[in-house]
């Protein structure tokens, strides 16, 4: 039976940990869970398993970001290796992946490996949509943003209202210059529910701030300072039902 007890998400307080010692929890197949979690596995093959541990530095897919992949073993090489992490409602990490050896056992010690590149391209990418934010809420304060998406080749950040291409000269300029100034990404906590995104089960908030001129409820991982984003595109904007998109990409386009 898997635990029911929340894994620890040791990235929300140091995104730069890319390796971690930790213990396991849980090991099964994913056919053997409840069905709300198999719905989570999406697009992994069903014979794959599924490891929960104490603590996790894997980030896991939400927020319009993707979740890291990497490997997690107790010895070299690495044995199990994670295709994709969910959180379930009541704070547990479900690492969805392929054993190449022993399954683990519970209570067995091992250590995590995250994707490096992966990881960096996924937080700039998410940290270059804050960007793009920060940047309309300081030329459009009047737009209101209603979604953002922060995945490969479909990044975009979408308000009310209508915004036309002849917009985008003012929106890459102010970006380019929220860039250029390299201001620090601040990460907080507050007390209370400040929406979805950035919500811990533990009833804080997490918050992320561009140099302390915004504040934005986030779960996701970032790079520390604007200037580590590197140039970010603004691709287009287009519309649909008086919703516009603005659609940005990171350079060099890294592949995650």
């Amino acid at each position: 039976m898997i635990s029911t007890e929340a894994t620890e998400a040791l990235y929300l307080h140091d995104a730069s940990l890319r390796a971690l010692r930790t213990e396991v929890i849980s090991s099964q197949s994913i056919t053997s869970l409840p069905e709300e979690e198999k719905s989570l596995a999406k697009n992994v093959p069903i014979e794959d398993s599924v490891v929960v541990m104490r603590q996790t530095i894997f980030y896991a897919q939400g927020g319009g970001q993707p979740s890291d992949t990497g490997s997690v073993g107790s010895d070299q090489p690495p044995t199990f290796a994670v295709s994709l992490v969910r959180k379930t409602p009541d704070g547990r990490y479900l690492h969805f992946g392929k054993y190449s050896d022993a399954p683990f056992t519970a209570g067995q010690q091992v250590i995590q490996n995250i994707d490096d590149s992966k990881r960096n391209y996924h937080s700039r990418l998410h940290t270059a949509g804050h960007i793009v934010g920060l940047a309309m809420q300081l030329l459009m304060p009047e737009k209101k943003k209603v979604k953002a998406n922060h995945f490969p080749r479909e990044a975009s950040m979408e308000y009310e209202g209508l915004l036309y291409n002849e917009d985008k000269p003012a929106i890459q300029e102010k970006v380019n210059e929220l860039v250029r100034q390299n201001l620090e990404i601040l990460i907080s906590w507050v007390e209370g529910d400040q929406g979805e995104e950035g919500r811990s089960h533990d009833g804080r908030t997490r918050i992320a701030s561009i140099g302390g001129l915004d504040h934005n409820p986030c779960g996701g991982t970032h790079v520390p300072r604007t200037g580590l984003v590197g140039s970010i595109i603004i691709r287009k904007i287009s519309r649909q039902k008086g919703i516009s998109r603005v659609s940005y990409d990171v350079s060099p386009g890294i592949e995650g």
